[in-house]
Formats: C-alpha cells, sequence, structure tokens
C-alpha cells in the first residue's frame, strides 16, 4: 500500500514540472538562423551593423565577429516591447557565415498600491493614514523569434548591402 502511495505522489509531482521545452527543439536541416556569404567575416559583420542600423537599432555590445543590437517599440500606452537581435559572423572556407537570433520580450506597466497606518500611543488613538501607490514595468513574455521570413529579410539586406 506505502509503495502505491509512493508511486501516485512521485507521478502527480512530476505532471507538476511543466511543459518540456527542450522536447519541442528541432535540430533538423533548418537554417533560419544562418546564412553564408561570399566576402569575410568582417565585411558580413559590418553589412549587418549598417542594416540594423539603418533600422533604427542600437549597438549595444560589440566583440570582433560578433555584436548586439536593440530596438525598442511601444505598441500601447502601458505596454513596452524590445527586441534584442544577437549576430556573429565567422569566416569559413568560401567566405563566411553569419548567424543571427533575436527575442522579443513585452513588458507591461503594473500599478501597485501599499497603504499603512500609524498609530501613536502617547497621544491616544490617533492613525495618520499613509499610502503609497507604485508603477514598474514587469516582464510579462520573452520568446525567440523563429520566424523565417523575418530571418530571410534581414539576409537578405545584409546581402544587398553586400553586393554595393
Amino acid at each position: 500500500m506505502k509503495r502505491l502511495f509512493f508511486a501516485a505522489m512521485l507521478l502527480s509531482l512530476s505532471a507538476c514540472g511543466g511543459s518540456d521545452v527542450y522536447r519541442k527543439e528541432d535540430f533538423g536541416k533548418s537554417h533560419a538562423f544562418q546564412r553564408n556569404f561570399a566576402a569575410s567575416a568582417d565585411k558580413a559583420c559590418a553589412a549587418a551593423e549598417f542594416v540594423l542600423l539603418g533600422r533604427g537599432y542600437l549597438l549595444e555590445r560589440k566583440a570582433q565577429g560578433e555584436f548586439f543590437a536593440r530596438k525598442e517599440f511601444q505598441p500601447e500606452k502601458e505596454a513596452n516591447v524590445t527586441i534584442d537581435f544577437s549576430v556573429v559572423c565567422r569566416d569559413v572556407a568560401s567566405g563566411s557565415v553569419v548567424f543571427a537570433s533575436a527575442v522579443e520580450t513585452r513588458n507591461e506597466l503594473k500599478k501597485t498600491s501599499q497603504s499603512a497606518s500609524i498609530g501613536i500611543p502617547a497621544a491616544g488613538s490617533i492613525s495618520l493614514p499613509w499610502s503609497n501607490n507604485a508603477e514598474a514595468l514587469i516582464k510579462v513574455r520573452g520568446k525567440t523569434i523563429e520566424d523565417e521570413k523575418f530571418y530571410s529579410g534581414f539576409f537578405d539586406a545584409v546581402g544587398s548591402r553586400l553586393g554595393k
């Protein structure tokens, strides 16, 4: 009877773990996040920088052959969306390969209020009300952009820039 109880308990605890996202990860033949170019990695990265800067992205950090870019959006009055773009350029025998990955993060304005009262024993039962309202942007969603059309547009623009 104890074994049956413990088995049922383990089964119910394993169900509480949530979805296994890694099971949906596909390492198949899709190359949405990379593209080969005939140019060197330095030239390909420079072209990628030009493309993102020209679309309003701000470059945040840069190392040799890689950089990060960010763009802020405000689709609604109390919401903020950020796209963080990561680009890595590597030399290969035929030229270079450029890897790109973007993460979309949504933050929403959340309002909280706190109240308290202070009693002063020496003065009797006098209470001084005190309240505080606070607003903060709270992350409500973050997701890697997996849209092949999004990356295809980026890589096509990089290729066009390299052709100039």
